[in-house]
């Protein structure tokens, strides 16, 4: 008699419980904040500047000094000019100053131009070993 009770108690539990697909949209917020967690640092150089401020240089090598990146991509910005080849010159400008100034560094640089952030905008990403920097609008963010 209890295996029978059981199996109707089973079956009715079953049948009364909706099955739940709530799976993706819970996947899709986990992914949005780990995105959000990515380690990455925002700096901003004056005008045309090829330089970061004495101030900044010292915030990026706090942050890196924090973190102990393996590999990091630096994504610049444009610069404030309207010409767009004259921008990238100052964006190139500037991404060669900076593999210079951590050359030194015991960390795996990928400079990248990404032309739809800020002008004038540096973003320094911490990225995973094994993982290329991929350029999308939440990079700018």
């Amino acid at each position: 008699m209890l295996p029978v009770l059981l199996f109707s108690l089973l079956l009715t539990g079953c049948a009364r419980q909706e099955p739940v697909n709530e799976t993706l949209p819970i996947l899709n917020q986990l992914r949005e904040q780990q995105l959000a967690e990515q380690p990455q640092l925002q700096l901003t150089y004056q005008q045309e500047e090829a330089t970061l401020q004495s101030n900044q240089e010292q915030q990026l090598h706090q942050f890196l000094a924090y973190k102990d990146p393996d590999k990091i991509a630096l994504i610049s910005g444009p610069g404030p000019q309207t010409d767009m080849l004259a921008s990238a010159r100052l964006a190139s400008q500037r991404l060669t100053t900076l593999t210079r100034l951590l050359g030194s560094r015991a960390i795996e640089l990928e400079p990248r131009y990404d032309p739809m952030l800020a002008p004038n905008t540096l973003l320094i990403r911490i990225l995973p070993r094994g993982e290329q920097a991929t350029i999308t609008s939440s990079a700018a963010q």
